[in-house]
């Protein structure tokens, strides 16, 4: 017998034109992993005009990975995050088990290989701290469809539905957090350094030093030019990882150390040079 998407989320995607099927997707720096990673992408910052899904939002907000890619698919793609982000704030129950069942459909495609989730491509929603209602009928639909059985009722939050299976959670973030808990969840977060001008975020980013949290930071260094091996930032001298290798953060070593990126400008973004001398550490 044919699995059946459950009436109440087939009213609920079709209200808001998205589809579990396609809620995840990919990204040229999420491409450069070693395993296969999915991203979860909305449109940033308060863009939405409905909710504001990066609060921690601050010098990031012109280079942020949203304006990167091909402008020839940027009126489809915003459309696309915008959908996504109105959904989530018309009703977050509704919107997670979406996720749910676009996070069982991957695990299903990957046929028990290890895979990675980066929900916050272009958002910092703590994930870790929103409950949910899976509900019976989503529960069977995911039995039936991938073979895969949950309990329904109260969840703790979407990433501890998933903790049996081989599976990767990870994001930046320029929020304060929780960093044992999102360890306990298999959640591996990197804070992002939001320049010079920020004295909220150099609080976090202390903070998260001083629980052994690596710090992602940008360099206005040339692609072509190496990163420093060791710099100081918020007070601490830190050894530099190059993140721009790969997006895999779940594989840097731990410990508190600086993840390295170069500086790139999205197309049609105003940068002054003021504004790079804020956001770069260097």
């Amino acid at each position: 017998m044919p699995a059946h998407l459950p009436f109440k989320l087939k009213i609920f995607q079709k209200k808001h034109n998205i589809n579990y099927l396609e809620i995840l997707g990919f990204n040229p720096k999420t491409n450069k992993n070693d395993i296969l990673t999915y991203a979860h992408h909305m449109i940033p910052s308060d863009l939405s005009g409905v909710i504001n899904v990066c609060p921690g939002a601050g010098n990031c907000r012109k280079t942020c990975l949203h304006w990167a890619g091909n402008p020839a698919y940027m009126k489809g793609k915003n459309a696309k995050r915008l959908r996504q982000t109105i959904a989530f704030s018309d009703d977050q129950n509704a919107y997670l088990e979406t996720l749910f069942l676009a996070i069982c459909r991957a695990m299903f495609k990957s046929e028990g290989e290890t895979i990675a989730f980066r929900l916050n491509a272009t958002s910092d929603i703590q994930w870790e701290n929103i409950t949910f209602d899976l509900s019976p009928d989503v529960a069977n639909f995911a039995a039936q469809k991938f073979g895969y059985k949950f309990f329904a009722g109260r969840a703790a939050n979407l990433l501890d539905l998933f903790q049996p299976f081989n599976v990767i959670f990870y994001d930046y973030t320029k929020l304060q957090r929780n960093w044992q808990k999102c360890r306990d969840l298999n959640y591996h977060l990197t804070v992002s350094f939001d320049g010079h001008n920020s004295i909220r975020n150099h609080r976090i980013v202390r903070n998260g030093i001083k629980n052994g949290v690596n710090v992602a930071a940008v360099f206005n260094i040339k692609k072509s030019q190496p990163l420093p091996e060791t710099v100081n930032l918020c007070g601490h001298n830190l050894q530099v990882l190059d993140g721009d290798i790969s997006d895999s953060r779940y594989d840097d070593a731990a410990g508190g150390c600086i993840v390295g990126l170069r500086f790139k400008q999205p197309r049609g973004t105003m940068y002054t040079k003021e504004d790079i001398a804020n956001l770069c550490v260097i």
